[in-house]
C-alpha cells in the first residue's frame, strides 16, 4: 500500500480562469517572472491516475490531491477569494474516500476570508487539510498577520502542506527557480516559523516537501539563533516534533541522512506527481533500502495516523 501526500492537479475552473488573465503561455503559467510548468497530466485526472499507478506497479494507492503553485495569490483579493472557493468546490467533486483525498487551498491575501474558507473546507466540504504556499510576494506565512489563520488551522486539527513556489527570494530564473529556490524557500519559512514560536504556540501538523529542503541538515545552525536570543525553546525541538518530511529525494545517502536525523516516524511518502521531476519508482526504490517495518511507516502508516484515516 502507498499513500502519496504530495500529488498535484489543476482544476478545470482554475485553468479556464487563468486563460482569461493573460498568464498562460506555451511554456506554462507565468506569474511575477516565474514559470510554472503545465503538462497534460496536470489537466486530466484519469490519465494522471493511470500514469501514477503504472509507475508504482499496481500498488494499492491513496492520493492526496492539491493544486500546485502559483495558486490564486497573484489575483486581486475579490477574484482570489472567488476562484479559491471554486477550486475547492471542484476538488470536492473529484475526491472520494478511497483512492483520492483532497487538500484545500486558501486565499492568503485576505486572512479573514482565508479563515472562513478554512472552516468551510473542513466542516462543509470535508476536505482533509490544506496546502499553503510559503508566502505572498515578499511576505512569508511566518509573518504575524497570518497568525490568526494558523490559529484557526490548529483549532481544526488538520495537517498543512507548506509548499514553496510563491515567496519572492530573488531566484526566479530558469531551472534554479525550482531546483534551488524551492528547498531554500522551505528552509527559510520553516526556520521563521520555528524561531518565532509559532510551531510551539499553535501545535501545528505540518508536511514539507523535497525532504524538508535544508532543514534536517542545518538544525544546529538554526538553533544558534535560539542561543543568541536566549529563547525558551530550541527551534530544532519543534522542527523535529511538529513537522513531517516527504520523500521527493533523488539520492540514497540524502534519504538515509533524513531518516537518521528525523526518524522514520516523521517521514511520509510523497512524489510531486505529475511534474517532470517526479520519480515515483525511484522514491519507492530508495525507501526500499529500509526494513519492512520502517518502509511501511513511510509508505502509508505515518500518513494514515497524520490524516486520521481508517
Amino acid at each position: 500500500m502507498i499513500i502519496d501526500v504530495h500529488s498535484h492537479i489543476y482544476p478545470k475552473v482554475y485553468m479556464d480562469y487563468l486563460s482569461k488573465k493573460n498568464v498562460l503561455t506555451p511554456n506554462g503559467i507565468i506569474v511575477n517572472n516565474r514559470v510554472y510548468v503545465v503538462n497534460d497530466l496536470l489537466l486530466n485526472l484519469e490519465d494522471k491516475i493511470r500514469d501514477f499507478k503504472n509507475k508504482v506497479k499496481g500498488e494499492d494507492v491513496t492520493i492526496f490531491l492539491s493544486i500546485p503553485p502559483p495558486w490564486t495569490y497573484f489575483l486581486p483579493k475579490d477574484e482570489e477569494v472567488k476562484l479559491t472557493k471554486s477550486c475547492n468546490d471542484e476538488l470536492v467533486k473529484i475526491v472520494n474516500d478511497k483512492e483520492l483525498r483532497g487538500l484545500a487551498t486558501l486565499p492568503l491575501n485576505d486572512v479573514d476570508e482565508a479563515i472562513g474558507e478554512a472552516e468551510r473546507a473542513i466542516k462543509e466540504l470535508n476536505l482533509d487539510g490544506f496546502i499553503l504556499g510559503t508566502g505572498v510576494g515578499n511576505k512569508s506565512i511566518a509573518n504575524d498577520e497570518f497568525k490568526p489563520l494558523l490559529s484557526k488551522i490548529s483549532s481544526l486539527n488538520k495537517p498543512i502542506f507548506i509548499h514553496p513556489g510563491t515567496l519572492n527570494l530573488g531566484i526566479n530564473e530558469g531551472a534554479l527557480s525550482t531546483i534551488v529556490s524551492y528547498p531554500f524557500e522551505t528552509t527559510f519559512v520553516m526556520s521563521e516559523l520555528a524561531i518565532s514560536g509559532s510551531l510551539e504556540e499553535y501545535n501545528l501538523k505540518i508536511i514539507i516537501p523535497h525532504g524538508g529542503g535544508f532543514i534536517p541538515y542545518q538544525l544546529g545552525r538554526i538553533d544558534m539563533l535560539y542561543e543568541s536570543k536566549r529563547s525558551k525553546f530550541k527551534p530544532s525541538e519543534y522542527l523535529l516534533k511538529s513537522v513531517y518530511y516527504d520523500t521527493v529525494m533523488y539520492d540514497n545517502r540524502e534519504f538515509e541522512l533524513l531518516v537518521e536525523r528525523v526518524g522514520t516516524e516523521k517521514v511520509v511518502f510523497g512524489t510531486d506527481h505529475p511534474f517532470p521531476i517526479s520519480k515515483p519508482e525511484l522514491f519507492i526504490k530508495i525507501v526500499g533500502s529500509l526494513t519492512k517495518e520502517e518502509r511501511d511507516k513511510i509508505l502509508y502508516e505515518n500518513a494514515k495516523k497524520l490524516f486520521s484515516l481508517a
